[in-house]
């Protein structure tokens, strides 16, 4: 169960429900966001995409992504990318949830 939303934070939270699973990836990782299904996702909801709904999704972006890098070790340049499968069991570090 999550704690109560100040209404100002509804239609984002809303709209972050719906794309925290549209990621760009690349090489060894995840690069962010895909921006065109946030829109869509947004059109589809009625949510308009003002400034501060953008922040508030960007935020929670930068939130999973340096969660992701947390997870892998860092960004030490041996190729730790979000995502990854790591082991035998196929477990996947760093997975990108909220």
């Amino acid at each position: 169960m999550f704690p109560p939303l100040w209404p100002e934070n509804e239609e984002a939270f809303e709209l972050w429900a719906a794309v925290c699973t549209q990621w760009r990836g690349a090489g060894l990782g995840l690069v962010g966001l895909d921006y065109e299904e946030v829109r869509k996702w947004a059109g589809d909801l009625e949510i308009e995409l003002t400034a501060g709904v953008w922040r508030k999704i960007k935020a929670l972006e930068r939130h999973v992504l340096k969660r992701a890098e947390d997870a892998e070790g860092g960004s030490d340049g041996q190729g730790g990318g979000a995502g990854r499968e790591d082991d035998q069991r196929g477990k996947t570090k760093g997975a990108p949830f909220v």
